[in-house]
C-alpha cells in the first residue's frame, strides 16, 4: 500500500519538509507500506506554486494520504488549494487522509486545519480523527525532540491503521459533490 505526503507549500523546503521527512522515515519500518511525496514544482511567487501534471494521478492512485500544510493568513497556502481544486472527487472519496500543519504562532493550531476539513468533507475523504499541529521552533534545529519524532510517527500510523482497516470500503452516503446533476 502507498502513503502519499503532501508538501503544501510553494515556498522551497523548510520546515515543513523536515516534518514530513520525519513522517516518511517511520513509514519505512511498516511491513507492506511505501511512501511517495508529491510537492509543487515552478514557483510563480512567494504564495504560489504550479503542480506537476501528474498530481491528481497521485493522489488518486494513493491509498492514504497526509496533506503538510503551512498557515498563511490563518489558512491553508493558495497553493495548496490549487491542487485541491484540480482533484476530482473520487480521488479522495473515502480515502484516509491526516492533517500536518505547522505555524509560527500556537494561535494558528486550528486555523488551517478547519479549512481544509471542510474541504475534505466535500469530497467525501475518511479525514483522520487527530491531527497535528507543530510550532516551526520544533523542527527549527538540528536536532528534533524525541516528543516531536514520536507525535508524527503516531500521525503516520493512524492514517495507515485507517486505511488498512477501510481499503476498498465506499463509506456512503454519497458526498454532496458526487450526487451533483
Amino acid at each position: 500500500m502507498k502513503l502519499l505526503t503532501i508538501y503544501g507549500s510553494p515556498t522551497p523546503p523548510g520546515k515543513l519538509s523536515r516534518a514530513l521527512d520525519i513522517l516518511a522515515d517511520s513509514v519505512r519500518s511498516e511491513p507492506g507500506w511505501t511512501h511517495e511525496r508529491l510537492a509543487p514544482g515552478e514557483r510563480l511567487s512567494f504564495t504560489t506554486a504550479i503542480w506537476p501534471e501528474d498530481a491528481a494521478a497521485a493522489v488518486a492512485s494513493a491509498d492514504a494520504v497526509v496533506i503538510g500544510s503551512p498557515v498563511f493568513r490563518a489558512a491553508p497556502p493558495g497553493t495548496l488549494k490549487l491542487l485541491i481544486d484540480s482533484l476530482s472527487v473520487e480521488d479522495l472519496r473515502s480515502k484516509p487522509v491526516a492533517l500536518l500543519t505547522v505555524a509560527a504562532a500556537q494561535e494558528h493550531a486550528l486555523a488551517s486545519e478547519r479549512h481544509l476539513r471542510d474541504v475534505l468533507a466535500w469530497f467525501g475523504a475518511l479525514t483522520a480523527p487527530n491531527s497535528l499541529f507543530l510550532q516551526d521552533v520544533a523542527l527549527a534545529q538540528e536536532s528534533v525532540d524525541d516528543d516531536t519524532r514520536r507525535a508524527l510517527g503516531d500521525l503516520a500510523r493512524q492514517v495507515l491503521r485507517l486505511a488498512e482497516r477501510t481499503h476498498d470500503l465506499d463509506i456512503g452516503p454519497t458526498p454532496l459533490a458526487a450526487r451533483r446533476s
